[in-house]
């Protein structure tokens, strides 16, 4: 993971890397990110879950379930890159953390397809 001088998660290759592993691997992931600004979000990742019911809004068992304890959740589908003010409105972080938020979202997602997230 990259990490700022407080220990905080910050977006990076090494992160993006080491969460797309762990997600492949069944795991849950939790981080104590910020945007390098003034924001600190504690952030759950679950790639599949078990799903029991329809859920609205079309969302599969086999999603990237993202977490923000205290502010929202979604479910990306983890198959390509996704336009960032679609994550920010999904995520309602509609400012400049939002950006940073999206470009920790691609980046995780481009590792868990392959494709270099720079």
């Amino acid at each position: 993971m990259n990490y700022n001088k407080y220990d905080e998660v910050i977006n990076g290759k090494n992160t993006y890397k080491e969460i797309a592993k762990l997600l492949q691997e069944n795991d849950t992931i939790g981080i104590g990110w910020t945007d390098e600004d003034s924001t600190h979000l504690d952030i759950i990742f679950k790639l599949e879950i078990l799903k029991f019911g329809g859920f609205q809004r079309g969302i599969k068992a086999n999603y990237l379930y993202v977490s923000i304890i205290d502010h929202t959740s979604y479910a990306f589908v983890p198959d390509t890159i996704k336009d960032g003010a679609y994550i920010q409105d999904k995520l309602r972080f509609n400012n400049d953390c939002g950006d940073k938020l999206a470009e920790l979202i691609n980046g995780i997602i481009s590792e868990l397809v392959g494709v270099s997230s720079e």
